[in-house]
């Protein structure tokens, strides 16, 4: 700054405060003018052109002269009692932002019980303030916990001088971490010395946890925290707790080999244990948003993949409808002969899986009810037989034996084939991959002749489903334990399947019974029973004389139901519309029933059912859909709706709800 610049400056503003001390500093810390004031109270000789920072004895590392710039910076002169307060003169032109320096020496108040301000104390306390606002920064840029916790863990130790500094994070079980800061090398052995402080600090946390502040431990007899001063090799610890909101996140400890530690010093260590607390909890809050923006970024996918499989669903539905409707017709109309009947099971088989898939696309990514259907377990051990034969080691011996013509089962043919595929994996890690493997199932009768042996289950039909290896067997212990939850003999690095404790639960909901027999070195069996679907035995209705209107705009679907219908010796009238299905219903036809489907042009399958009940038309209605959860949302009673069914449609189910409602 120009020298006349500074006297224009002075002569104007500064010499009128007589009563003040003042000077003014050049932009490379040299007085370039003063008062008399200012040089009576420094007593000094000569000043101007002088660095202040010299002339006031300002230790260097204490003014930084680029974290002054903004604000201003005090400094105790114990020896003449007053403070300089030096205050940047900045501009506002950028290339250049700083003019210079205006310094004040402000007169210290003395306090009754000490002459002067403790000029140590004031130095370590700008030192403080001048750490904190980098950890601050630290904090704000920084994500990673273990660099955060290290410079805090540092500070600590530097600011209250002491020898080491140790951090204890907390979790929510027992388990602890440790993370030392030992310079001159103190704790030769750190995991010894971690294992001490975690079995003796469980008295200390709860005096933490009562007192909510820094513990001052002393190496003394009967004093807590005794044994961490004997082990850590130190006169005094400081132990400060990092609290957010009640939960104990993580403590802070610093020692000395010698001395002891002062208000000061406790202060500073609480500071800045509290910011660690709020650096682990921000982080913490941090990972739980990524964690939420993840899953919401996870279920968006999964609804939109959930909306576009959706739209697929009717076609897909349709298609797969004719090919069990042809099939049924097939059986009907073509000769049996054994090549024949070969081709027609594997096209069926084939469609059974495509309808699955299906199925499936339609419920990924949103829960959906678990649907009960007939499922033919010969089909089923078919299947789980040819994933063995495809997919277990060579090494392996399996070996199916089942009865045919076993009774159907009405459940949820996905769960069962996934528990039988899971008791066959437990079973080829039982054996090791060296052993054998029989998989069998036979229909058996529970009643007064045989109950005794099967005390859990109801008298009746059943089908039992077994399991059996020669591996290593099961020990008694273990065998009363392997249906609870959580409970498994498997390492953490193998897959554990279903569990015994899901299969369990699905059975049960089956309302049938697994059981299981073993022995050490001599194998394992596992037994399922499911009972058997007994449809309710009714005199089926003639149907010469009923008549059933079809609405689909599907024609190849709409044409083949109702030959399958007509070949039922149902009468069918066929439209494509809603507005065609009042039509008919108007014209004083008398029809029985009405399947109607959900998609359909001019008017939806439900805005249909609508006007057929304005209109006061008492016939069943079947609601039709190849999308599951479309049929789910449905509130049948609203709509008067008699039954629903979905695409593809399973003539046999179809057929045997038209005779129940008519």
């Amino acid at each position: 700054m120009p020298d006349d610049l500074i006297s224009r400056i002075a002569a104007d503003d500064l010499l009128k405060a007589q009563n003040a001390s003042i000077a003014i500093a050049n932009e490379d810390q040299k007085i370039v003018w003063y008062n008399q004031k200012f040089k009576d109270d420094l007593g000094r000789g000569r000043i101007k052109g002088n660095n202040f920072i010299t002339l006031l004895s300002i230790p260097d590392n204490i003014f930084q002269p680029d974290k002054v710039s903004k604000k201003i910076f005090s400094y105790p002169l114990a020896k003449i009692n007053f403070t300089a307060s030096i205050t940047p003169i900045r501009s506002k032109a950028k290339k250049k932002p700083r003019l210079g320096y205006f310094i004040e020496l402000i007169p210290t108040v003395q306090s009754e019980e000490s002459e002067y301000i403790d000029t140590e104390l004031m130095e370590r306390n700008i030192y403080f303030l001048n750490e904190l606002e980098e950890l601050l920064v630290l904090l704000v840029k920084e994500n990673s916990l273990e660099k955060i916790s290290n410079q805090i863990i540092l500070k600590c130790a530097e600011i209250s001088r002491s020898d080491i500094g140790i951090g204890i994070f907390h979790d929510s079980g027992d388990k602890n971490d440790f993370l030392f800061h030992d310079p001159d090398n103190l704790i030769k052995n750190k995991s010894y010395a971690g294992t001490v402080i975690r079995s003796d600090f469980s008295f200390i946390n709860k005096w933490l946890h009562l007192n909510k502040k820094p513990l001052l431990v002393l190496n003394q007899q009967n004093n807590i925290g005794f044994n961490l001063t004997q082990t850590l090799k130190c006169e005094s610890l400081i132990i400060s707790p990092c609290f957010f909101e009640e939960e104990l996140l993580a403590t802070v400890i610093v020692g000395k080999t010698t001395g002891r530690y002062s208000a000061f010093d406790i202060n500073i260590v609480e500071q800045l244990s509290a910011l660690l607390s709020f650096a682990i909890s921000n982080l913490r809050t941090k990972e739980l948003n990524t964690a939420l923006e993840t899953r919401l970024l996870q279920a968006q996918k999964l609804e939109t993949i959930g909306k576009l499989s959706s739209g697929m669903a009717h076609d897909f539905s349709n298609l797969l409808s004719s090919i069990f409707g042809s099939l049924n017709l097939l059986r009907k109309r073509v000769p049996a002969n054994e090549d024949t009947d070969r081709l027609i099971d594997t096209i069926e088989d084939c469609s059974i899986r495509a309808r699955d898939l299906t199925k499936g696309l339609l419920s990924y990514g949103k829960p959906t009810p678990k649907r009960k259907e007939l499922v033919k377990p010969n089909r089923l051990i078919n299947e789980i037989s040819k994933v063995i034969s495809q997919t277990f080691p060579k090494s392996i011996t399996f070996e199916e034996s089942s009865k045919k013509n076993l009774y159907d089962i009405l459940g949820n043919g996905t769960e069962i084939y996934q528990i039988l595929l899971n008791l066959c994996v437990n079973a080829k890690e039982a054996t090791n991959e060296k052993g054998s493997i029989k998989l069998s199932a036979e229909n058996i009768t529970i009643d007064d002749n045989n109950i005794v042996n099967y005390p859990l289950l109801e008298k009746g039909n059943y089908v039992r489903i077994s399991v059996e290896d020669d591996g290593e067997g099961i020990d008694e212990q273990n065998l009363q334990k392997i249906f609870d939850p959580y409970f498994s003999t498997k390492n953490k690095e193998q897959g554990s399947g279903l569990g015994l404790y899901v299969s369990y639960g699905i059975i049960k909901a089956h309302n049938g019974l697994i059981d299981v027999t073993s022995e050490i070195n001599s194998g394992t069996r596992f037994d399922v029973y499911l009972p058997a679907y007994e449809p309710l035995k009714e005199e089926k209705p003639s149907s010469a004389d009923k008549i059933i209107l079809l609405a689909d705009d599907e024609e190849m679907l709409s044409d083949l139901l109702a030959e399958l219908l007509e070949s039922s010796d149902y009468n069918v009238i066929k439209v494509s519309s809603g507005k065609e299905a009042l039509r008919v219903l108007t014209e004083e036809i008398k029809v029985d029933l009405a399947i109607i489907d959900y998609n359909m042009p001019e008017l939806s399958g439900l805005e249909t059912i609508e006007e057929i009940r304005k209109l006061n038309f008492k016939l069943p209605v079947i609601l039709s859909s190849g999308a599951p959860e479309l049929l789910d949302r449905i509130d049948l009673d609203k709509y008067k709706i008699s039954s629903r069914i979905q695409k593809p449609y399973e003539f046999d189910t179809m057929l045997n709800t038209i005779q129940q409602l008519i």
